[in-house]
């Protein structure tokens, strides 16, 4: 083997070991997904769900009446208040979505409880 092939080599060795250190050390991803319960009369009931490595990290609740006037409250940690509690499943479920990095910041459930994840 030419020592210019060689060398080559041992450069595109050396590129793909960096790169897979560089992914290595990226921040575990943050993921959002939604569970609806319905609430009397003619509200709703929606826990956006906030989870880092399969761990709850914060919860928003958003409820809002037939109006579309909503309350909104953040709790640490995985959060179901008792009257949904006693509701059973939830009706609505949406799949854990990644939260690009950049938009992290916006999420007023992580900038409270979780600042190390922006």
């Amino acid at each position: 083997m030419p020592s210019r092939a060689r060398g080559t080599t041992w450069l595109l060795l050396f590129a793909v070991a960096l790169s897979s250190s560089a992914c290595a050390a990226q921040s575990p991803a943050v993921t959002i997904r939604t569970q609806s319960y319905p609430r009397p009369p003619y509200s709703e009931a929606t826990y956006y769900v906030y989870e880092r490595d399969g761990k709850v990290i914060c919860t928003k609740l958003k409820v809002c009446d037939k109006y579309e006037h909503c309350d909104v409250d953040y709790h640490a940690g995985a959060f179901l208040e008792l009257l949904d509690q006693r509701t059973g499943d939830p009706y609505g479920i949406t799949a854990a979505v990644p939260i690009p990095k950049a938009k992290r910041a916006k999420h007023e459930c992580l900038a409270k409880f979780v600042p190390d994840a922006l």
